[in-house]
């Protein structure tokens, strides 16, 4: 996807490790910044930029919620280019955000990815517009799963009752018998 005519950006989501983050990530990144076609002027690439949104640390023992990677001089540390970035946003460190973290949209999307309700979801998006749209949107996209899930509870609750009073009954029928013995 193209950002503003300036930056393509690559959007992943994974919520099992598939244990091929760091090539698959690469590969992505690559495939997004070759876009120039034949004859085109290299100083027209756009930048590109992959963004990773995992529930599962990619690194083990990392803590970080947010990583930026750069194509860097080892040595001196000098940036070679700013048009190649990954991101990477380890859901399960959300804990760890920094106060710059916390700032950012990206914190704000990934406590969206990882409500567990429908009162948490509208809570996070109320004062954003774009998180509010996509609560939204996902809420219509699972709207049918949502009514099965209801009707489901019903059924579940019906069985519940069922089994509450043929136990009843039964017990009644247990305490007659003992006290006509």
């Amino acid at each position: 996807m193209q950002i503003n005519y300036h930056t393509l950006m690559n959007l992943e989501m994974q919520v099992v490790n598939l244990l091929n983050w760091e090539d698959r990530s690469l590969s992505y990144l690559c495939r997004s910044y070759d876009q120039l076609c034949r004859g085109q002027d290299y100083s027209t690439a756009l930048p590109a930029i992959h963004v990773g949104f995992l529930d599962y640390s990619p690194f083990p023992g990392s803590m970080e919620f947010y990583a930026k990677y750069e194509l860097r001089n080892v040595k001196t540390g000098r940036l070679y280019s700013d048009k190649f970035n990954l991101r990477v946003i380890d859901l399960t460190q959300i804990a760890n955000a920094t106060e710059e973290d916390k700032r950012s949209q990206i914190y704000h999307w990934a406590r969206l990815f990882k409500a567990t309700t429908w009162e948490e979801i509208k809570m996070i998006a109320e004062n954003n517009e774009y998180l509010s749209e996509a609560s939204k949107a996902l809420f219509v996209m699972n709207a049918d799963e949502i009514a099965r899930e209801q009707s489901l509870a019903r059924e579940d609750y019906k069985r519940y009752q069922n089994t509450l009073e043929r136990q009843r009954v039964e017990s009644e029928k247990r305490l007659a018998e003992k006290e006509s013995q």
